[in-house]
């Protein structure tokens, strides 16, 4: 079982990234999240958890920015109908976004997330309500306060976005607003 990668980021194709593990000459193919995504340059040394995801049909490698994001997507997995492609693409909320929607029980930030209908999202909230403590994850720091608007476009555009459309609506939103709430404001707006 996977856990952990340290190597070099050799290249990146939509949201699939490989890395050639340090030391081996391996290169493993991993699906990262978009805050891990944002995080790294092609060419530089990258390192983040893994989640070794074992189905009947595949076996796919997914890579985190931090623990808790690793976390709040094993969460999401158990949810009956999200599979890892779905919970990496609602990790690009941020995680802060996800847990407040969990836990005050607002399924229509995560509708608004791509393959993501109405009865998923409150299938989600209902699962995983009071599974995830909210107060351990903001203590901790958010995965959601991120460097800027270029991450959250990238999220956006991972999410499965139109990136012109994604770029325009963030242009359009008041610059004081905090990212997260930049976040659910583009996705309002993008839903539309």
């Amino acid at each position: 079982m996977y856990a952990y990668c340290a190597g070099t980021l050799m290249t990146i194709m939509d949201e699939k990234a490989v890395i050639l593990v340090e030391g081996t000459g391996l290169g493993l193919e991993v699906l990262l999240s978009p805050e891990a995504l944002g995080k790294y340059l092609i060419g530089g040394k990258c390192e983040f958890p893994l989640y070794h995801h074992r189905t009947e049909a595949s076996e796919v490698l997914f890579g985190f920015a931090n623990d808790i994001e690793k976390n709040v997507f094993q969460k999401l997995l158990k949810v009956n109908g999200v599979g890892g492609k779905t919970a990496l693409a609602i990790l690009g909320l941020g995680v802060d976004a996800i847990v407040r929607a969990i836990n005050l029980h607002d399924d229509k930030l995560l509708s608004g997330v791509p393959w993501i209908g109405k009865k998923t999202a409150q299938k989600i909230v209902v699962e995983l309500a009071g599974s995830i403590d909210f107060q351990s994850f903001t203590s901790s720091g958010s995965t959601a306060k991120n460097s800027g608007n270029t991450q959250l476009i990238t999220s956006l555009v991972q999410m499965g976005y139109d990136k012109t459309r994604v770029e325009e609506t963030i242009e359009s939103l008041d610059s004081s607003l905090s990212i997260e709430q930049k976040t659910i404001e583009a996705i309002r707006l993008l839903s539309k």
